[in-house]
């Protein structure tokens, strides 16, 4: 009858911690060593890595083709490039390789095929070639490398053929120079007006385009014309303008008085201080993008305002 008892309290006592122990197991142990093992898979599965861009190789080769001399058929390469990788973190450096290439063949024009050429005849001038071919006296200037607005009987000009517009985005601070609606090069704006709060674009045009030395106009053709400040001033909009020149150097030259700790008798230093340009109103280009830009426009060339 006893080892009946014993018996009974060994079973019951299996029973009951054994289930505890069970439930425990499941509860506690099971799960951190199942998620310890997911995290060994996980661990030893191979990394995914990001899919490169399909369009490097034939970047890296049209960057080459432009940099041996090929502008036209780097040219071109950069047009279908940009239409067949739309989202490529190159986006931005191709469309600026396109932008010299197309400058380049602007201001080369023996390689442009859309020039044509004309001969100087008795009682021409830049002005007068411009006008009967409908261009602008100083881009035929730049395109044919003259030192001044001097021309002779029988000399070969090379005249630009091309119908620019600009587009001015205040949002993205871009200014975008076309040619017959397709793009030859985007500038970055330093400044801009702010864009309004509904979308809406303005159409403007070139109404004038001006070179100063300080107050005084300079006319194309005048020594200091090369030197002078631009800006292109606008119909309905603000003036595209260019960052001041810094003042000379020593031109704010200041003398400050100090006590000398070590004597107690003043000391006088001369200290310069030139604070950045205070940028102008209106939209602020780079001084070098903007004399890039002065002789591709005329008065009445669009603009359009985004």
């Amino acid at each position: 009858m006893r080892t009946f008892k014993l018996l009974t309290l060994l079973i019951l006592g299996f029973l009951i911690f054994g289930s505890a122990g069970y439930f425990g197991y499941e509860l506690f142990i099971k799960p951190g060593r199942s998620e310890k093992r997911e995290k060994a898979v996980e661990a030893a599965a191979p990394s995914a890595t990001a899919m490169p861009d399909p369009g490097i190789p034939e970047f890296l080769r049209l960057q080459k083709v432009q940099s041996g001399g090929d502008i036209s058929g780097a040219r071109d390469g950069w047009i279908a490039w940009i239409a067949s990788n739309p989202s490529s973190p190159k986006l931005g450096a191709a469309r600026k390789l396109l932008g010299d290439a197309n400058m380049d063949l602007l201001f080369k024009p023996s390689s442009n095929p859309s020039t044509i050429s004309y001969t100087v005849a008795k009682g021409d001038s830049l002005a007068r070639i411009a006008s009967r071919h409908q261009s602008n006296a100083e881009l035929i200037q730049r395109a044919n490398q003259l030192p001044n607005i001097n021309l002779q009987i029988g000399q070969v000009l090379v005249i630009p053929s091309l119908k620019t517009s600009l587009e001015l985005d205040r949002t993205t601070r871009k200014l975008t120079l076309m040619d017959n609606g397709t793009f030859v090069k985007e500038y970055s704006l330093l400044s801009a007006p702010s864009a309004p709060k509904s979308p809406s674009n303005i159409n403007s045009k070139v109404l004038d385009k001006v070179a100063t030395q300080g107050t005084k106009r300079v006319a194309f053709g005048d020594k200091a014309y090369a030197s002078s400040e631009k800006s292109i001033l606008l119909t309905q909009a603000p003036a595209i303008v260019a960052v001041p020149a810094p003042p000379p150097s020593g031109a704010m030259e200041t003398s400050s008085t100090n006590m000398t700790p070590a004597t107690g008798k003043p000391a006088i230093t001369n200290a310069v201080s030139q604070p950045p340009p205070t940028l102008p109103g209106g939209y602020v280009l780079a001084p070098e993008d903007l004399q890039e830009i002065f002789p591709l426009v005329s008065r009445n060339t669009p603009v359009i305002i985004h």
